[in-house]
């Protein structure tokens, strides 16, 4: 089993230097690696023959699993698709009403996950802000509507206020 030296080296270094405590290492039969700072196991950091690290997680399936939080000052996320296509032409924007009748049959946006579904497998943060981003430009889209059918009933008062107003005037002579 091959492990880079130059992280390896650094996991030990951070794991000293933060806990003030020797390292333990420890080669498992599967071939994997652990790491403690200290007797629990729980705070200990696993690294699997195929590579993938857990922190405080002892089998790690994806590359880097943590038991904890996890706190950083940037985190970049790669994707593929974003939703610009809203703005694109023969974009199908769900009406309002077809909206609040999905909302009170499912309790939740459509294309949204219910709390269920994330309770049960988490979400993926690059596809689900791909996805707020979507529903914000949808709601863009609509309130744009909105603003637009506002500004025309104004006129359309205005209009019906001068209509009115001159006969008013007619019937006070």
């Amino acid at each position: 089993m091959k492990f880079s030296i130059t992280p390896l080296l650094l996991l030990l270094t951070i794991c000293s230097c933060t806990s003030q405590q020797a390292v333990t290492t420890s080669t498992q039969e599967d071939g994997s690696l652990i790491l403690l700072n200290n007797s629990q196991e729980a705070e200990a950091v696993y690294i699997t023959k195929n590579g993938n690290m857990g922190i405080g997680k002892k089998e790690p399936t994806d590359k880097l699993e943590v038991n904890g939080q996890i706190h950083a000052k940037s985190i970049k996320v790669d994707i593929k698709e974003w939703a610009d296509t809203v703005f694109k032409d023969g974009y199908d924007l769900s009406r309002l009403r077809e909206i609040e009748t999905y909302i009170q049959k499912n309790g939740h946006l459509p294309e949204i996950p219910s709390a269920v579904e994330v309770e049960e497998n988490g979400i993926e943060l690059g596809a689900m802000n791909a996805l707020l981003l979507k529903k914000i430009e949808e709601l863009t889209l609509h309130l744009i509507d909105k603003e637009k059918q506002i500004d025309q009933l104004i006129k359309d008062v205005n209009s019906l206020k001068e209509t009115i107003a001159p006969s008013e005037t007619k019937d006070n002579d």
